[in-house]
């Protein structure tokens, strides 16, 4: 957890030496966490646009209207709706879905899958059967065409497709010949589109499949519309492996950058087919990246899925997924030797993991610099000393834009708490969201409870630019959802705003008509997703914002963990207190501002406070961190002295004062004082106040304080193990005060408790254990609905351990 709000006047510390503090994100669903169906359709693959406002996905075709009994055997045929997919948009706004490819008059009917909004929520890309355009598509062959369609609130209409499937030989036919199962990447603009189709350039090449990039910028008869991505051999495969060649296209928003899985050498200067482990069988596949700016052959396809050495991975790697600039790549491999952590037991490749490579560490804006790129295993056991890989498969991996959070799905019982139970289809899991920048892994997919996970059944996570929505396809959702829901994969939003603060200020007293020094407010966003601020203000023009000195307003994402700054003067216009509001906000869809207030007074001031601002640091509920000193110089030329000191602020009561040097005594021109401030949390989260120090005549300086509470959590069983069919005693300690809390065996499926703790934040339980509770050595789990969570061992004797072997009996030797 990043450090509180803080103000500074300009004679004050450089932010940069400000300590930084590091907590663990609770594996529960954040407080505000809001679950809510997509559409009315049943569907999955969604896509979200980047404000996350909205979503298209493939679903069952409507059920056509019925007319009047009289009508219904002339309308039997147009009735019938052979489809086993369309495409619908879903407004979140407005709740509004509404059919994209509804089958035009007279064309044959097909299906469409696969869909894809551009970041910008303009364009949506879809894969489909039809002949959208009838003048270049003759709907033969394999009928499978990538086409586009702009939005009509950015001046296009439902049911207008453009074609971008074209042969790259100037006729600007349909290609008919796209991959439907590997869904297209669009950038942010919707005007570059990358889809997956049979190498047709290839003799006697059949299976083998490749990636065009189009530009649709370009006129459709033009043969620089769509090239052919760099990484393909120009020959057909010449060794004894198994090929497919490239699939699995990813784009930054900008168009620059494609990432892909290939089972070609793609990075060679003259890329030739790749090797696998057994002749006969499939050729290893790895992740590449194409920078489309770069001409130099040698450089212009990295490796991604690489070995500690530089070498391919063994087992190969899948699933690319890219940050908004190209500088993260997100994928998944089972292979163990990418970097150095414990694995489980495995004969050949390991389950897969989710990986994310950042090629600019540095932050200069060079991406794949030698020395400046860094692989990190992202699907690790958040609670383990060492690094340690989730014990099953996890895939599917997703960015938010600026690559911090990372949504995938997974099947690993060790990367939460409490083991989501089984169910669904291979390709589903958990859902889990991991935030990079704070070591934090959170599970997303829980009942309304907020602690107990649903079942496995989730797939297809996808991310709004600040990571704030996820949307996924679920068997699951009548879990998820408060008002239950109809049986069958449907898609449905998380949405997670961030937790943000905003500490009060008081400039003290600044001399009338004099323009103060500079000051600055920090606002920290605690996550759990990221905040794009885009409006600053201040409602009273004593106030100045200092633009060019407030990083609020460079137009740059706050991801979670982080802050920026905003700067502004005080000029006075009367002796007369002020007061003003300061707002941070967003603009657009679900736009979270904050607010905090601003004071000053005019008059001849009298005292500073030294250092102007402070974070304490994070300390146990109820547990008193170390004392915080700051000095109260007389800066005026009379004596005087510190009449009193308030503690005000968000959180006054957590913060105490503990000494006063100024108490009772003059205060000398350019004399100071030591005042003292102990903090002690009475919960978990940021805590700030607003320390104020007066002069007998009303003067005043101020400091503003901030520190972070945390609960620590413990669990005490009053024995080691219990039979199956009785109960044991349970005590736990330093929980949240009068808080429901969920008690469950975390290893493996149980019955749960619920309990409650007192007015200290302790609890003792009665904890029945069912008599078909599987024996052995178990982890009881007790978490709260914001996760506070702590673990205990305990031995569960199974009916089946209950019997001593006697000879005789055949049950004993």
């Amino acid at each position: 957890m990043f450090g509180a709000g803080l103000i500074l006047s300009a004679s004050a510390i450089d932010v940069s030496a400000r300590p930084l503090v590091q907590l663990q994100t609770p594996e529960s669903a954040p407080p505000g966490a809001t679950a809510a169906p997509v559409g009315d359709v049943l569907g999955s693959y969604a896509s979200i646009s980047g404000d996350g406002k909205l979503v298209v996905y493939q679903g069952l075709p409507p059920v056509p209207s019925v007319g009047p009994v009289d009508e219904q055997s002339d309308a039997e045929d147009e009735r019938t709706d052979p489809r086993n997919t369309t495409i619908y948009l879903s407004n979140r706004e407005d709740g509004n879905t509404v059919e994209l490819t509804p089958v035009p008059s007279g064309l044959r009917h097909g299906d469409s899958v696969r869909p894809v909004i551009s970041g910008d929520g303009c364009s949506v890309v879809a894969i489909t059967e039809m002949a959208l355009d009838v003048f270049r598509d003759d709907d033969g062959g394999e009928r499978w065409d990538v086409y586009r369609s702009v939005l009509p609130h950015c001046g296009g209409a439902i049911g207008n497709w453009e074609l971008v499937s074209a042969r790259n030989d100037g006729t600007g036919l349909a290609r008919d010949d796209v991959r439907a199962d590997q869904t297209p990447a669009v950038s942010r603009s919707g005007a570059d589109v990358a889809y997956v189709h049979a190498d047709d350039r290839l003799f006697d090449a059949a299976g083998v499949n490749t990636i065009s990039l189009v530009d649709l910028t370009v006129p459709i008869n033009d043969i620089a519309r769509s090239v052919v991505v760099a990484g393909m051999p120009v020959d057909r495969p010449n060794t004894t492996y198994v090929h497919v060649g490239l699939d699995q296209p990813a784009i930054s928003d900008d168009g620059r950058y494609v990432a892909y899985r290939s089972d070609v050498v793609s990075d060679a200067a003259v890329p030739v087919w790749g090797v696998g482990l057994t002749d006969g069988e499939r050729a290893t596949q790895q992740v590449f990246v194409w920078d489309r700016l770069e001409n130099d052959p040698f450089t212009a396809v990295r490796l991604v899925s690489a070995l500690p050495s530089g070498e391919p991975t063994t087992f190969g790697a899948a699933e690319p997924a890219l940050s908004r600039d190209g500088r993260f790549v997100a994928f998944t491999s089972g292979d163990p030797g990418i970097v150095a952590a414990t694995f489980p037991q495995c004969a050949d490749a390991c389950p897969s993991q989710i990986y994310r490579l950042d090629r600019d560490v540095d932050a200069n804006g060079l991406f794949d610099e030698p020395g400046a790129t860094t692989l990190d295993l992202i699907s690790a056991d958040p609670y383990s000393d060492t690094l340690v890989a989730g014990t099953g498969a996890s895939f599917q991996p997703a960015l938010s834009a600026d690559g911090q959070l990372l949504a995938f799905i997974s099947k690993a019982p060790n990367l939460q708490l409490i083991q989501a139970p089984g169910g669904g289809e291979p390709t589903d899991g958990d859902v889990l969201v991991a935030d990079t920048g704070r070591d934090g892994l959170r599970r997303i997919t829980v009942s309304s409870d907020g602690v107990r996970p649903t079942i496995g059944a989730h797939a297809r996570p996808q991310l709004s630019d600040t990571g704030r929505i996820t949307v996924f396809d679920t068997l699951a959702a009548s879990q998820l959802l408060d008002e239950g829901a109809a049986p069958g994969r449907q898609i449905v939003s998380l949405s997670t705003p961030p937790q943000l603060s905003l500490a009060d200020a008081d400039v003290g007293t600044t001399l009338v008509g004099v323009e103060s020094a500079g000051w600055f407010v920090g606002l920290v966003n605690d996550g759990p997703s990221g905040f794009q601020p885009a409006h600053v203000t201040i409602d009273d023009a004593r106030f100045v914002l200092d633009t060019e000195n407030s990083t609020c307003l460079i137009g740059t994402l706050v991801p979670s963990g982080s802050r920026c700054n905003v700067a502004f003067t005080f000029t006075p216009s009367s002796p007369a207190p002020v007061n003003a509001t300061l707002t941070v906000s967003e603009l657009g869809f679900e736009a979270v501002s904050v607010q905090s207030r601003l004071s000053g007074a005019g008059g001849e001031p009298a005292l500073q406070i030294a250092p102007g601002g402070a974070d304490l640091g994070t300390a146990d509920v109820g547990q008193t961190a170390t004392e915080f000193l700051f000095d109260v110089s007389n800066i005026s030329f009379v004596p005087t002295s510190v009449s009193s000191i308030v503690i005000g602020g968000a959180h006054p009561d957590d913060f105490a004062l503990s000494t006063n040097n100024c108490a009772d005594r003059p205060l000398n021109p350019r004399a100071s004082c030591a005042v003292g401030i102990l903090f002690t949390p009475s919960a978990s989260g940021r805590r700030t106040a607003l320390v104020e120090v007066f002069t007998p005549e009303g003067q005043s300086t101020s400091v503003i304080l901030a520190g972070d509470g945390t609960f620590a959590p413990a669990l005490a069983p009053l024995v080691t193990e219990v039979q199956a069919g009785q109960e044991f005693i349970l005590g736990g300690t330093a929980y949240p005060a009068n808080q429901e809390l969920t008690v469950v065996f975390g290893d493996g499926p149980s019955d749960t408790l619920q309990v409650t703790t007192n007015a200290t934040g302790e609890f003792v339980a009665v904890v029945p254990v069912a008599t078909n509770e599987r024996g052995g050595d178990r982890q009881i789990v007790v978490q709260s609905p914001t996760g506070v969570a702590a673990t205990a061992p305990i031995e569960v004797i199974g009916d089946d351990q209950q019997f001593i072997g006697m000879p005789g009996f055949g049950l004993g030797g």
